[in-house]
């Protein structure tokens, strides 16, 4: 896809699941239509929908369930939804728990929160979290917000820099 000059290309992939595991395509489709209800009408600070920015965040994961958390990603943050309300809709909770990681409380420091991430281990999280930052930063770029662009590029060199010595 071209956007002005330049080339955007993406590949969607995803590790598919066993029939044993709670991730599967259908709880895929349900992740995406909880998303689609909880943000519908709702604009990002340019006006556009916010639906978009978890469609790609959910889309960059690499297995099925760092997709089904990058669709819910702003979720229980930015709506009225709960994570009570998820497990009403039978959402697996290990999908619950990446997200509880990913939510964002107004009251926390946002490094802290990103850290907090790190330190949890959970892959998932920290996957979405960086999948989350490189479209936030592409967004800040496109759109001219130099103080974003800046937050969010230290916290994904927190991510990359654990990931790093982490060697994942």
């Amino acid at each position: 896809m071209k956007i002005g000059d330049k080339w955007l290309s993406f590949e969607i992939t995803s590790k598919r699941s066993c029939c044993d595991d709670p991730i599967t395509q259908d709880t895929i489709e349900k992740c995406i239509r909880i998303a689609l209800d909880a943000l519908e009408g709702e604009r990002d600070r340019d006006g556009n929908a916010l639906i978009l920015h978890s469609l790609i965040v959910g889309s960059m994961g690499q297995t099925d369930e760092e997709k089904c958390v990058g669709f819910l990603h702003d979720v229980v943050e930015d709506t009225k939804w709960t994570f009570d309300d998820l497990s009403d809709e039978e959402v697996p909770e290990k999908i619950i728990e990446a997200l509880k990681l990913c939510t964002h409380k107004e009251n926390m420091d946002y490094y802290d929160y990103v850290q907090r991430i790190i330190d949890s281990g959970n892959m998932t999280a920290i996957h979405v979290k960086q999948n989350d930052l490189r479209h936030n930063l592409a967004r800040g770029h496109a759109f001219g917000y130099p103080n974003l662009i800046a937050k969010h590029q230290k916290a994904l060199q927190m991510i990359e820099d654990y990931l790093k010595e982490e060697n994942r």
